[in-house]
């Protein structure tokens, strides 16, 4: 019997990537949705494995559907809209692609420094309306010493850091996670106290997973703590940042700028004052907020390779191998 392989959310047919990995035999059901009652329940019944994007919510509810499953491959490295532990519990392995757009989402965050350290929206601006002076984009900072602060030195924190380091900026990480040493193997400093880290860092770009240690984690008191004149840079994720709190500290000056490819709710409320004065370009934020669509992995090569990626764990698992990425080992139930 040729695999039956679930894809329910934003990717439209034909799933000409995933068919390759699997073969010709294999049978995709592709609803395109971001409601799990619109899948039929024949095709959760059916499936073997789900691969899936950040569109839809697997709860315990819904995962309850899955009778054949034997593994759910989150296609990108976030896998908070997936319940992993009722996955466990059903004895199915839930795994990312934690791998595919490291260096992407690295140059995407660095490239977010820049453009508000150099003023390249300003300058932009200011010579497409016919002012022709370098001092149009204010007062700006040398990137070279510069310290930035890194906050998750997982992978993408890791090459976010030397990729600044080679700019010429300091690098500081701020990750509880890593043991003492980490930071000698690669010439970083490390600070073990996050009220020491935000003092000191005049950049700080957020790379963690979203957990309930890391929600809402950039809040008022966390802004409060940079340095005036400090820039904020989250291509992580985009519930770890308090967007009310953003604001006050941009209106108030306490912030040169920030630049976002994440943001708490995705596309973003256009009622937010922050959105707001954002769109209509107001006088007091131009030039020192950036926001991408969650587009910081994006290219042609990096596309492909996660879609290829999330295949290939999918197939390991549906062949007997064991997962290379999987997210749930402690509460998987053996089947």
């Amino acid at each position: 019997m040729p695999w039956r392989i679930l894809i329910p959310d934003r990717l439209q047919p034909p799933a000409d990537i995933e068919q390759s990995v699997f073969g010709d035999e294999t049978v995709f059901f592709m609803p395109v949705t971001e409601d799990p009652d619109a899948v039929s329940p024949e095709h959760w019944a059916q499936a073997d494995a789900v691969l899936i994007w950040h569109e839809m919510e697997l709860t315990a509810s819904v995962l309850a559907r899955l009778k054949r499953c034997r593994v759910i491959v989150r296609i990108g490295v976030g896998f908070d809209n997936v319940d992993i532990e009722a996955a466990g519990a059903q004895g199915i392995w839930v795994c990312n692609v934690p791998d595919y757009g490291t260096e992407d989402v690295a140059d995407h965050s660095i490239g977010l420094v820049l453009a508000i350290e150099r003023g390249l929206l300003s300058y932009d601006r200011e010579a497409r309306g016919g002012s022709w002076s370098w001092d149009a984009a204010g007062p700006l900072r040398r990137v070279r010493g510069l310290k930035l602060g890194i906050i998750g030195l997982g992978r993408i924190g890791t090459a976010t850091a030397m990729r600044g380091r080679a700019l010429g900026m300091d690098v500081l990480f701020y990750d509880p996670y890593k043991p003492v040493g980490y930071d000698k193997a690669l010439g970083f400093e490390q600070v073990h106290e996050l009220d020491d880290f935000l003092s000191r860092a005049d950049v700080v770009s957020i790379h963690v997973p979203l957990t309930d240690e890391t929600r809402n984690m950039a809040d008022e008191s966390f802004f409060s703590r940079l340095p005036p004149g400090a820039v904020f840079i989250n291509a992580g994720r985009g519930q770890c940042h308090n967007m009310d709190a953003l604001y006050d500290v941009l209106r108030s000056g306490h912030l040169r700028g920030a630049g976002l490819d994440v943001l708490p709710e995705e596309p973003p409320p256009a009622d937010h004052p922050l959105i707001k004065a954002w769109r209509q370009e107001a006088d007091w934020l131009k030039g020192r907020l950036i926001i991408t669509p969650h587009a910081a992995f994006y290219n042609q090569e990096s596309y492909a390779e996660m879609r290829r990626k999330a295949a290939e764990e999918a197939l390991r698992v549906l062949e007997g191998r064991p997962p290379r990425s999987p997210v749930n080992k402690q509460w998987l139930k053996r089947q």
